[in-house]
């Protein structure tokens, strides 16, 4: 994956956080379980929630944009993959967030890595930091529903 320009990543950035938008929308639509459909539509209207910022986003701006450093360590990594089935756990769900996010959260690092322009750079670390942020408002739902219960 390559950016040419600070817009490319902008809408980049957008159509990620539209395409997790209808990934939990529809997860929400197939799954059978009243706690996992609530689990995929609050995910979908988080997800929703970032594109709309996303796509507030002005390229000129960039220079503002305050990068914060979270912690990279996450209990994903731990964890196997899990497909997406109808009938998945609370549990199998927090996993594949987790992956979905971690995925996401990778691929704006390296591209941020693989760059000299400097103002790119913030901005893919930028986004990364968002999805960053999303696995870890995860991991914290991971820890507190799933290792505190089991």
């Amino acid at each position: 994956m390559s950016f040419l320009s600070l817009q490319e990543v902008v809408d980049y950035a957008v159509e990620r956080e539209e395409d997790a938008y209808q990934l939990y929308t529809r997860a929400a639509e197939l799954t059978v379980s009243p706690a996992a459909r609530k689990m995929f539509e609050e995910l979908a209207a988080e997800e929703a929630a970032h594109r709309d910022v996303f796509v507030r986003v002005d390229p000129d701006k960039l220079d503002e944009l305050k990068v914060c450093k979270l912690p990279e360590a996450t209990i994903g990594q731990y964890l196997k993959e899990v497909p997406f089935h109808p009938q998945m756990s609370y549990q199998e769900i927090l996993t594949y967030a987790l992956k979905t996010e971690e995925s996401a959260y990778q691929l704006y690092k390296a591209a941020a890595g693989m760059t000299e322009d400097t103002k790119l750079q913030k901005t893919l670390l930028a986004f990364a930091e968002v999805e960053l942020g999303h696995r870890r408002k995860i991991e914290a739902l991971y820890d507190e529903h799933v290792l505190t219960e089991g």
